[in-house]
């Protein structure tokens, strides 16, 4: 199927709002529609920014037998599980190619910028007992190698980072032991242990930042971890999220009062600047908390001011996330867009969970 990219301008967001996927330009804050029931994610691009999808959705193209889309860093190439779970790469010119059968055990892939694919693997014979083949392979031109044996786990690989090394996550087996921290890998040293929330974990040119800490809920314990160090060095707030340029040199981060009790949906964090030095960017009004940061190229921090409420409808619970997405320059906050999005309690769907909203799943930034 010829797939029709979507032209945007350079600085576009796309973003889940009523149902569907939509693009902004963060400079005019003009909006057009580019994919009507677009699910619930993620939203992500291709490397060159030409093409956005949701799920296994594309905007002016096809869909694809998936939950989700991994796009290489560079071009219009995605790699992508199918239900059975089975590895199949995708672009507009080539079509679809299956690379591994369901049955050798792939879990979950991350692209190197020079066109190199991470595969966690895991195989599980039935009925399963302790899984074999617990490694972390790499995939290039049609040949693979195994970097990662007898990983204790199911290993997750969620990124590269600059010095080449993949990243990933230690999966227990357990999603309610995961909910509460697991660890995390730079090629086969464990650097940390952090909850399993892509926005927690990026690469900061040759460095890798992450927020660090065990327990699920995210307003208790955290604090950034950027090439081995705290550089947060504050246990009065409880660190999420960070962001950075692309040679390292400025991270950001969201923070808000330590708590350890809740209630959930009452944080109130803001957005802070660690490196080059420290300084609170943003204060949210009361009811609202700054979520999701990101330092886009030209130094300007992008964010989602958020406040969720909830309702009984006809006996089931609704929650609604009212999301203001901002952008930081220079001192001057801007509105560019409104987000919405509501969910039941039987969804599965929720935005919000032991008070780490998902935002990174429904927005993305145009490379």
């Amino acid at each position: 199927m010829a797939v029709v990219a979507a032209a945007v301008a350079a600085a576009s967001v796309a973003f889940l709002h009523g149902g569907n996927l939509v693009l902004v330009d963060t400079g005019t804050h003009s909006q057009r529609v580019v994919l009507r029931h677009a699910g619930i994610g993620p939203v992500r691009w291709s490397g060159d920014g030409k093409l956005v999808s949701s799920g296994g959705k594309i905007a002016g193209g096809p869909a694809l037998p998936t939950a989700q889309l991994t796009w290489a860093p560079r071009g219009e190439t995605a790699a992508y599980l199918t239900r059975a779970g089975a590895l199949f790469v995708w672009s507009p010119s080539r079509g679809k190619r299956r690379l591994l059968p369901a049955s050798w055990g792939a879990q979950a892939v991350a692209w190197s910028r020079d066109g190199r694919l991470a595969i966690g693997r895991s195989v599980c014979h039935r009925p399963c007992g302790i899984p074999a083949h617990r490694e972390v392979w790499v995939w290039r031109r049609g040949s693979l190698r195994r970097i990662v044996d007898h990983a204790g786990g199911t290993p997750m690989p969620a990124r590269w980072d600059g010095r080449g090394r993949v990243i990933w996550w230690l999966w227990p087996g357990s999603g309610s032991i995961a909910a509460d921290g697991v660890a995390v890998y730079a090629g086969t040293r464990r650097v940390g242990a952090m909850l399993m929330y892509r926005d927690y974990l990026t690469a900061c040119g040759r460095g890798l930042a992450f927020a660090s800490g065990s327990d699920r809920n995210s307003m208790h314990g955290k604090s950034i971890v950027y090439d081995g160090r705290d550089i947060s060095r504050d246990r009065s707030r409880s660190w999420t999220s960070p962001s950075c340029n692309a040679n390292g040199t400025r991270l950001v981060a969201a923070a808000g009062k330590e708590n350890t009790q809740g209630p959930w949906s009452h944080e109130h964090r803001a957005v802070w600047q660690l490196l080059p030095a420290r300084r609170q960017l943003t204060r949210p009004p009361a009811g609202w908390t700054d979520e999701a940061p990101l330092v886009l190229h030209d130094g300007s921090v992008l964010f989602v001011r958020t406040r969720q409420t909830a309702r009984k409808v006809d006996g089931r619970w609704y929650e609604t996330d009212r999301g203001r997405l901002e952008l930081w320059r220079h001192g001057v906050l801007t509105r560019v867009a409104d987000l919405t999005y509501t969910s039941n309690e039987l969804s599965g769907a929720s935005l919000q969970y032991y008070g780490h909203y998902d935002w990174e799943q429904r927005l993305a930034v145009r490379p």
